[in-house]
């Protein structure tokens, strides 16, 4: 058995069973992942639990010699359950079964097909429930991976690098800027599902940019900017350009998004340089705080 998965334990509790459900449990046997259904409605079959009601059902991730209760993924259609289910630090997937009349819970990740759901999504809402950061992309030479406050410090180290601090913002202080990470990872990262990421050298682990997509309100339109920035010392090593176009792809394929623009100071020759080799089209130009720009874009679709 190949369990692919960072949960080794799944808990469904449901009102009641469907095939999508049995050919779910049968997928996770096979796969080797362990599971426990509960089911609280009126129809129960053998070999399930039915607990006196929703409220009392902690024992499905504390039974009898569970060596680590939170790497469990809860699945389940009742708010209560679910609410149980996040205090006590479990992963929550909603589930919502179609024609059953029911609404879909107020939860931020909510399936319908779950027999149908690919394992990086499900790894995806564990890893959000617990603060692990996404990869996003492994290079040639570098590792994408979303912030998590730890970074911080090496953070600080790269905004003060003279060929960044020149062409950003400067960061908050300290309390203030882990405050705005915090909420960063937690609306960007996990409503979005992207944002400025992180790039470390596969090699020596070293913290050395950051790249990734953000939002810009372009003719009055919200709109997806890609954003990249790589420390001195490592710059006219043709890092940006492949960074920036695992980005791109990433954004096309996991993202489904369509277009990419590109804002950058008319100073900044090395990142105006990187938008052409990337393909990106002058669209036209805005001035921000006495400061002149160049503001490009491209079409992500094949």
């Amino acid at each position: 058995m190949d369990n692919r998965y960072l949960f080794s334990k799944v808990v469904l509790i449901l009102r009641e069973t469907n095939e999508d459900i049995e050919e779910y449990v049968h997928n996770c046997h096979q796969e080797g992942l362990a599971v426990s259904k509960y089911l609280y409605g009126s129809i129960t079959g053998e070999g399930e639990d039915s607990p006196s009601g929703v409220d009392d059902i902690s024992m499905a991730w504390n039974g009898p010699g569970e060596s680590d209760a939170h790497r469990v993924l809860c699945i389940t259609d009742n708010m209560a359950a679910a609410a149980k289910a996040t205090d006590a630090g479990i992963a929550v997937l909603g589930y919502y079964r179609q024609g059953s009349g029911q609404g879909f819970l107020p939860l931020r990740y909510v399936v319908e097909e779950l027999s149908q759901v690919e394992e990086e999504y499900l790894n995806m809402v564990y890893m959000r429930a617990h603060g692990i950061p996404l990869t996003i992309a492994v290079t040639e030479r570098t590792i994408i991976r979303e912030m998590t406050t730890d970074d911080l410090t090496a953070l600080y180290e790269l905004y003060s690098d003279k060929a960044v601090a020149e062409w950003v913002e400067p960061l908050y202080d300290y309390e203030r800027e882990l405050q705005f990470t915090k909420e960063y990872i937690d609306k960007m990262y996990g409503f979005y599902g992207y944002g400025l990421w992180l790039v470390f050298d596969r090699v020596t682990k070293e913290l050395i940019g950051r790249v990734g997509i953000s939002h810009r309100s372009i003719d009055g339109e919200e709109c997806c900017e890609l954003g990249y920035i790589i420390k001195g010392s490592r710059q006219r090593q043709g890092l940006g350009a492949e960074t920036a176009k695992a980005v791109m792809n990433w954004a096309a394929k996991q993202l489904g998004i369509d277009k990419l623009w590109l804002c950058t100071s008319v100073d900044n020759v090395a990142s105006v340089a990187l938008a052409h080799k990337l393909g990106f089209e002058l669209y036209g130009g805005c001035t921000q705080e006495k400061k002149k720009y160049y503001l490009y874009n491209k079409s992500l679709r094949q």
